[in-house]
């Protein structure tokens, strides 16, 4: 049985509406060992006869046999393995890869070989055979004409295959190097099929067994010079080797693979081979990251289109307590639940949990504000610049890094700030690098308790206090307090009136007349429960004040206060709120150790009675405000698309050009039997490296913002999701794009996109 066998094969070229016949009724029929020589004069379609038998021409008539099988019915696949399993060839214009060195031109061959060291050690025992072992890591475009031939043919050696083509393998070549190639040839066709292609027979006369003449599309004559060896095909060979059984499912996963390993190894080559053009890709792929990273910063807000909305701030473990009855809890009450339902603690006036009160603070510094949240028992961990809280007067400052210059690395630079009219100290400073939390204000648990009091009053307070002096001898003073401030500097008892004028006058008149000072206290109480009534509420003048009762010198904390200012301790005020907060305020905060917890106990506390709920409550926000956020959500969602859509294009019009680059290469590999799996991972993995760089450089870009101070205030935080959404953003979008341009790469056949393919 013939190897291969050609019965009444025809060929038709259609082009532009017209007809030409290429081959017509060739019978023939090949057999390994043979050396063939095939001649005629240009047109006569002896190339077709190649390309027919090649597989990457088609044929309209007849029948072409491999081993006794028909291949009539085969499409692109099968004629895809039949390359790789059976056909080498060597072109007039050698076909070699020339961004390729010679060894890998010669790898390219054996990557059937999965050992990486038999591989290389097999690619150079071939090049040395053919001459080319000082040319090794020489490109295929610095070759000489004859050395690319010898590379070619050492490729076609190593690829091992039954059957070797040469179309006109001499044709560009000097007479010496012509005939140091034939006598190549010569050595190939001992143990395989070779066919010759030549204008010029007397070259290959003296090694040739067969002589095959071709005119005017059929086969003129058909001459054999001597009897080649016969030979059994490889494929009855294969049949005769034992081998271990093996799994139809484990064989398919080792050949997917062993595929895979192959492809990768092609796309590390192929990325090599082209360094100016990957570095092109490279820098692409970063702008792109980058512009991705970018555009999710900017568009961050659209990714809470989801964002759950808490009835309270949700801290983790609490439990919002109020009762029924609306009634007032009394600090042994709550006290008493706290130990009963196995509460860590509790908190009675917890208003600055939940409130939107201001909490605002100007750093003089920085000509700059930042907006706080308050907290107390709450562990920062270590790395704090300074120390924790231990007075009622001092804070630690949970801030972002971006507020480092300002407030220190080492050593606090700022001790104090001011809060509302408070003047506190800053004790210590805990840095951290998520600017999209809120900054926090550590009080200890009494410095808590105060602010609460003192904010509670300043958010109640919106209109002056006016004081008044009077004397028995019928004089007056009366003068409007714009602010109250409290002082943890003032002794209780005492009162300071920042007011020239006042001062003067009980300053001149105090000492001589009996006269009575307002109660500054009885007159804030008094103030701040009429407060939500519909009228002012009566302003009581009870508590009789001595001369020494008032203070003139300034303390500091009524320096920097605006316009005139009444200033009293921090007790005082402490004690004012307190009292109004144990007569109106309605709710208290458990904590217990997480929510699970919280939940189990706020259950028991809705069976006793109590108005029990978990801080992580969420609840639906009125229709208008849901809309308008689901709208601006949507709308920035959208933007993302679209700038991810503008990416795609970008990269798709620069990446078409730089496929265009190996059109020919990966026509040469599908010539060479290259499986075209093979091909596709390639192609896939140079672009996936070239994608690492970009992974790099985001990574790197992203510790840069985010850890230099400077930088972090600019750009908005974003999380390990939202980093693995760029990433898998840019993996799917360079996919796409390379799946396309593959798509156009492979929709030509074989021989169109051969470099001087030729149809005759």
């Amino acid at each position: 049985m013939a190897l291969l066998e050609l019965k009444d094969v025809g060929k038709i070229y259609v082009s532009e509406g017209n007809v030409a016949v290429g081959i017509r009724g060739v019978n023939l029929a090949f057999n390994k060992g043979e050396f063939v020589a095939v001649t005629g004069k240009s047109g006569s379609g002896k190339s077709t006869i190649l390309n027919v038998i090649s597989g990457m021409d088609s044929y309209e008539e007849g029948e072409m046999l491999i081993e006794g099988q028909p291949t009539s019915h085969y499409l692109q696949p099968e004629w895809e393995q039949y390359r790789q399993k059976y056909i080498s060839f060597i072109f007039q214009d050698y076909n070699i890869i020339e961004s390729f060195t010679v060894l890998q031109n010669v790898e390219l061959a054996l990557l059937h070989i999965e050992d990486k060291k038999e591989r290389r050690r097999r690619a150079l025992e071939l090049i040395n055979r053919v001459g080319l072992g000082d040319r090794i890591k020489q490109k295929g475009s610095r070759l000489s004409g004859g050395q690319k031939q010898r590379t070619v043919i050492a490729r076609a050696l190593a690829k091992d295959s039954p059957v070797i083509l040469a179309d006109e393998p001499t044709g560009n070549l000097d007479s010496k190097t012509s005939e140091e190639i034939i006598e190549l040839l010569r050595e190939v066709s001992k143990d395989k099929l070779l066919i010759v292609v030549t204008h010029n027979f007397e070259q290959v006369e003296h090694v040739a067994t067969r002589h095959i003449r071709v005119y005017d599309g059929a086969v003129e004559s058909d001459h054999v010079i001597s009897k080649a060896e016969s030979a059994q095909p490889e494929s009855e060979e294969l049949e005769n080797v034992e081998s271990k059984p093996i799994s139809e499912r484990a064989k398919k996963r080792k050949e997917r693979w062993a595929t895979f390993k192959k492809g990768f190894s092609l796309g590390g080559t192929l990325l090599a081979a082209k360094p100016k053009l990957s570095v092109f890709i490279c820098i692409l792929l970063i702008i792109g990251t980058v512009a991705i990273f970018a555009v999710t910063s900017i568009c961050g807000e659209g990714m809470n289109l989801f964002e759950k909305n808490y009835m309270f701030s949700h801290i983790e473990g609490r439990v919002v307590l109020a009762n029924n009855s609306g009634k007032i809890f009394s600090e042994d009450e709550v006290k008493k639940i706290s130990e009963d339902y196995g509460a860590d603690s509790f908190l009675m006036y917890d208003i600055l949990l939940d409130s939107g009160l201001s909490n605002f603070i100007y750093i003089p510094e920085a000509e700059d504000g930042l907006s706080f949240s308050f907290t107390y028992g709450e562990d920062f961990g270590k790395n704090i610049v300074g120390r924790y809280p231990e007075a009622e007067n001092e804070v630690l400052l949970y801030l972002p890094i971006s507020w480092q210059p300002y407030f220190g690395k080492n050593k606090l630079k700022i001790t104090s700030v001011k809060l509302q009219n408070i003047t506190l100290s800053v004790c210590g400073v805990k840095y951290f690098y998520d600017n999209t939390l809120d900054a926090k204000m550590l009080f200890t648990k009494d410095g808590f308790r105060t602010v609460t009091c003192l904010y509670y009053l300043a958010a109640r307070l919106n209109t002056s206090v006016w004081a008044g002096v009077y004397f028995s001898g019928g004089n007056q003073f009366q003068t409007s307090i714009g602010t109250i401030v409290p002082s943890f500097d003032m002794e209780n008892g005492k009162i300071y009136i920042k007011d020239e004028i006042f001062e003067s006058f009980v300053k001149t008149n105090g000492g001589t007349q009996d006269g009575e000072a307002f109660d500054a206290e009885a007159e804030l109480k008094t103030y701040y429960k009429n407060y939500d009534s519909s009228q002012e509420g009566e302003k009581i003048y009870s508590k009789s004040f001595e001369k020494d009762d008032f203070v003139f010198d300034s303390p500091p904390d009524a320096k920097d206060a605006f316009g005139s200012a009444a200033v009293m301790s921090v007790a005082t005020m402490r004690d004012i709120a307190e009292e109004i907060l144990s007569e109106s305020y309605r709710q208290v905060s458990l904590f217990f150790s997480s929510d699970k917890k919280a939940h189990s106990a706020a259950n028991k506390l809705q069976d006793a009675g109590y108005i029990a709920v978990p801080s992580d409550t969420t609840y639906e926000p009125d229709a208008y405000g849901k809309i308008l956020a689901t709208v601006m959500n949507i709308v920035m969602l959208i933007i993302w698309f679209i700038a991810i859509l503008f990416l795609a294009l970008v990269i798709n019009l620069c990446t078409s050009r730089s496929m265009a680059a190996f059109k020919g290469d990966m026509a040469i590999m599908r010539s060479m039997g290259i499986p075209v799996r093979v091909v596709r991972i390639g192609i896939y993995a140079r672009m996936l490296l070239s994608l690492l760089p970009a992974y790099a450089f985001l990574l790197a870009a992203a510790l840069a913002i985010f850890l230099t101070p400077l930088l972090n205030g600019f750009f908005m935080f974003l999380h390990a999701w939202q980093y693995a959404l760029i990433v898998a953003g840019m993996l799917l979008l360079t996919l796409r794009v390379t799946h396309k341009q593959i798509g156009k790469l492979f929709r030509e056949s074989v021989k169109k996109s051969l470099k001087g393919g030729s149809a005759e």
